[in-house]
């Protein structure tokens, strides 16, 4: 496997919390996330920029994809989709 097979694209995560009603705390994430990727697991984005799993959920927060909710509260965001270039 190559690196660019090892990377997890960020829209995999987002399809973990639609498949939890779009809703889910952070931990619960998480747990999916290691469960489906593996612990350490390398996630990335369209333009080929990498993150661990809580530089992810930032970039997501940040595109709109994701919202975090008080604490630990996570939603699917106004723009979940990727933008698909």
């Amino acid at each position: 496997m190559n690196e660019v097979d090892a990377v997890v694209p960020g829209h995999d995560v987002l399809a973990l919390i639609a498949a939890r009603g779009g809703r889910c705390t952070v931990d619960e994430l998480r747990g999916a996330a290691a469960a489906a990727f593996g612990e350490g697991a390398v996630f990335g984005n369209c333009d080929g920029d990498r993150f661990d799993f809580d530089a992810l959920l930032a970039f997501l927060e940040s595109k709109g994809k994701l919202a975090l909710l008080g604490e630990d509260q996570l939603v699917l965001g106004a723009v979940p989709a990727c933008s698909g270039h």
